[in-house]
C-alpha cells in the first residue's frame, strides 16, 4: 500500500520497497512466462517460407508493331485479388495432384487449406508482387509457391489467347459482311452510271452551263434595248413588239436550259451518294481485313504482361518459430506482467507493513519492529524465548531497541510500570512480544513481573514450562493467595503469574476492584509489570485492563490484518480511556522492507560477529 500523496510524497524509494516486497511475484511471473515461452517455442513445428517474385506491367510488352486486342491496363491490386482467389487456388491444387503430390489428398476443400498457407504481398510503390507459401516441408514450400506462379501466368496467357481467338472470329465475320456490302455498292454504282450515261454527263453539264450563261447575257442586252425603245415608242410599235418577242424567246430558252441543268445535278448527286457508300465500305473492308491479319498474327504470340523476377528457392532455415525473438518477448512479457501484478496486488493490499504505515495510517507512535525469527534459531521452539536463547540475534537487538523506546515514552514522574500488551486480532504475536519484553527488561536488571491476563486462550505457562493450576483467576476468585500465584521462572529477575484455570466469566473478574488493588500492590514490589491480554476487538477483557495500566502497547503483525481492523482495535483502546504508548510491528521480513530495517539488521549482525 503506497502512502497517500496527501500524507506523504511518493518517492522512488517507495517503489523500490514495493519491488523488494513483491519480488517473489515478479520472479514467479518472470520464470513462469519465460519458461512457457521457451517450451512453447521449442515445441512448435518449424515452418519454412519460400517466396517467388513477379512483375505485373500495366500493358503487354509489344513484340511486333501490332496493338493487341486485349490491351486493357491491369492494376496490381486486381491481380493480387486474382492470386488469392479460390478458383485459382483450386486450379493450383488440381495441378499439384495431377503431378503426383499427395499433400491435399482426402482433405475437404483443399483450396482453402492452400490459401491459408499462401501469402501475396505487393511491394509498395512498385509493380512487384511477392508470392509466398508456408509449409513444414521446405521442398514443398518452394514447389507450391512456384506452382502458384506458373498456374497464374498460364491462366493469364490462356485468357489472352481466348480473347484474341474470339476477336479474330468476330473480325472474320465482320469482313465477310462488309465484303458483301462492298460488292453491292459497286454493282449499284455501275448500274446507275450505265443507265444515265454518267460518263458523258460532265460534257453535257458544261455545254448546258455555257448556253445558259449566253442566254442570260442576251436577256440583259434585250432588256436594255427595250428600255431605250420605250423612251421613243409605244408598246405596240413594231420595234417594241419585235424586241419583246426576242425577250420571250430568250426567257423560254433560259427556263429550258435551267431544267436540264437541274436534272443533270440530281443525277450527279445520286451518283456521288452511291460512290461515297462504295468508298466507305471499301475503307471499312480494308481496315477490317488488316486488323484480322494482325489478330491472326497475335494469336500465335503468347505474350503476357506478367514476368517472373525471382523463382522460389528451397529455404535453408525455418522462419518460424523465431526462437530468439519469442524467448525475448517471453522475458519482456514476464517481467512487465510481474511488475504490473506486483503493483496491482500492492494497490489492493491494505495491511500495515512498515513504520510509515504505523505513523501515517494507524496514527500511533512507532516503538520498533520485531523481525521474522525463523532464520535466527536452529530449533523452532526457541522462537518463543529468542531473547533468552539467542541474545545476540537481530530479534534480540530489536527488542533492546523497543525497550529503549518504551523507557523514553514516559516522563520520569509518570513511569510506565504497568504495561498491557495487546493486538487487534489473534495470531499477531502479542504473547511472544510480551514474553520477550519481560525478558529484555529483566536482562536490564529490572525486577519484572509477567502476568498472563488472557484467561481465555492462555499459552505463556507452556512456554515457560510452568502449570496454571493457580494463577490470576484463582487469586481474583479468592481461591489462592498472592504468594501462591507468583512463580519464579528460570530467567533471572523474571517472575510470572499464569492465567489460572479458565473461568466462566473473565470480564466480570477483571472489573472487580481487586484487580486495581492487585496492580498497585505489584508496583511496590516490581520495577516493571507486563500483562499479556486477549485481542482488543474480540472480548471486553482488554478494554477493562487497558484502563487500569500505565500504558498499552499495540502489537501489529506486518502484512497480516486489514488496516480497518487495526483502526477498530485502536478505537476500542481510545474508548477505554487508556494510555497508548505506541505500536510494535511484529514478524517483519526485513529483506522486503526499507533501509530503516536494514540498518538495524546489519548493526545487529556486526555486533554479533564482534561478540
Amino acid at each position: 500500500m503506497l502512502p497517500s500523496s496527501e500524507l506523504k510524497e511518493v518517492t522512488l524509494k517507495d517503489y523500490l520497497i514495493i519491488l523488494r516486497r513483491r519480488s517473489w511475484i515478479i520472479i514467479a511471473c518472470f520464470v513462469i512466462v519465460t519458461t512457457w515461452a521457451t517450451l512453447s517455442t521449442f515445441n512448435k513445428i518449424p515452418l519454412y517460407r519460400a517466396t517467388s517474385q513477379i512483375l505485373i506491367e500495366s500493358k503487354t510488352p509489344t513484340v511486333v508493331a501490332i496493338e493487341p486486342v486485349y490491351g486493357i491496363p491491369q492494376d496490381v491490386a486486381t491481380e493480387v485479388g486474382i492470386l488469392i482467389s479460390r478458383s485459382l487456388a483450386k486450379s493450383v491444387v488440381n495441378s499439384l495432384i495431377a503431378g503426383g503430390d499427395k499433400t491435399f489428398a482426402g482433405i475437404k476443400e483443399p483450396e482453402l487449406v492452400f490459401l491459408r498457407n499462401t501469402k501475396v504481398e505487393p511491394i509498395k510503390n512498385t509493380k512487384l508482387v511477392n508470392i509466398s507459401y508456408i509449409s513444414p516441408d521446405p521442398l514443398k514450400a518452394a514447389k507450391f509457391a512456384n506452382t502458384l506462379t506458373e498456374v497464374y501466368m498460364r491462366q493469364d496467357t490462356e485468357k489472352r489467347t481466348r480473347i484474341t481467338r474470339e476477336a479474330s472470329e468476330f473480325l472474320e465475320k465482320q469482313v465477310t459482311e462488309v465484303k458483301k456490302k462492298l460488292a453491292d455498292s459497286e454493282t449499284s454504282l455501275n448500274e446507275y452510271a450505265k443507265k444515265f450515261n454518267i460518263v458523258s454527263i460532265p460534257d453535257v453539264e458544261k455545254k448546258t452551263t455555257t448556253i445558259l450563261e449566253s442566254l442570260k447575257a442576251d436577256k440583259v442586252s434585250i432588256e436594255k434595248e427595250i428600255a431605250e425603245l420605250s423612251k421613243r415608242y409605244k408598246s405596240k410599235h413594231p420595234k417594241m413588239i419585235a424586241a419583246n418577242t426576242r425577250l420571250e424567246s430568250v426567257n423560254k430558252g433560259i427556263e429550258d436550259e435551267t431544267k436540264k441543268l437541274l436534272e443533270i445535278t440530281d443525277k450527279m448527286n445520286q451518283y456521288n451518294i452511291l460512290k461515297r457508300d462504295l468508298d466507305s465500305n471499301k475503307v471499312l473492308y480494308d481496315s477490317l481485313l488488316a486488323r484480322t491479319k494482325e489478330t491472326e498474327v497475335s494469336r500465335e504470340l503468347e505474350a503476357t504482361n506478367i514476368r517472373v523476377v525471382d523463382v522460389a528457392v528451397i529455404p535453408e532455415k525455418p522462419f518460424s518459430p523465431n526462437q530468439q525473438r519469442d524467448i525475448t518477448m517471453g522475458v519482456v512479457l514476464g517481467l512487465f506482467l510481474g511488475l504490473g501484478l506486483a503493483f496491482f496486488i500492492e494497490y489492493l493490499d491494505s495491511t500495515v507493513k512498515n513504520a510509515d504505515d504505523v505513523e501515517l495510517y494507524v496514527k500511533l507512535p512507532f516503538l520498533g519492529y520485531v523481525p521474522t525469527a525463523k532464520q535466527e534459531v536452529k530449533v523452532k521452539s526457541d522462537i518463543d524465548l529468542i531473547v533468552y536463547k539467542v541474545p545476540q540475534s537481530r530479534v534480540s537487538e530489536s527488542f533492546r531497541s523497543i525497550r529503549t523506546s518504551i523507557m523514553f515514552s514516559a516522563p520520569e514522574d509518570r513511569p510506565l510500570k504497568t504495561i498491557l500488551v495487546t493486538s487487534a486480532a489473534p495470531q499477531e504475536g502479542k504473547t511472544i512480544v510480551a514474553l520477550n519484553l519481560g525478558i529484555i527488561f529483566a536482562r536490564a536488571n529490572e525486577k519484572v513481573l509477567l502476568i498472563d491476563a488472557d484467561m481465555r486462550r492462555s499459552r505463556m505457562h507452556n512456554i515457560l514450562g510452568l502449570d496454571r493450576k493457580v494463577g490470576l483467576s484463582t487469586y481474583l476468585t479468592g481461591s489462592a493467595s498472592l504468594d501462591a500465584v507468583i512463580k519464579q521462572t528460570f530467567i533471572p529477575n523474571l517472575s510470572f503469574i499464569s492465567s489460572g484455570p479458565i473461568p466462566p466469566n473473565p470480564a466480570e473478574l477483571l472489573t472487580s476492584a481487586k484487580v486495581r488493588h492487585f496492580l498497585e500492590e505489584m508496583k511496590t514490589k516490581y520495577d516493571r509489570i507486563i500483562l499479556d491480554s486477549p485481542p482488543v476487538t474480540s472480548v471486553a477483557d482488554t478494554s477493562i485492563l487497558a484502563n487500569m495500566v500505565d500504558g498499552v502497547i499495540d502489537v501489529i503483525r506486518a502484512g497480516f490484518l486489514n488496516i480497518d481492523i487495526i483502526l477498530r482495535g485502536r478505537q476500542r483502546l481510545i474508548e477505554a480511556k487508556s494510555r497508548i504508548i505506541g505500536a510494535i510491528l511484529n514478524n517483519v521480513n526485513i529483506k522486503r522492507e526499507d533501509t530503516y530495517y536494514y540498518y538495524h539488521y546489519y548493526y545487529a549482525e556486526e555486533k554479533k560477529k564482534r561478540s
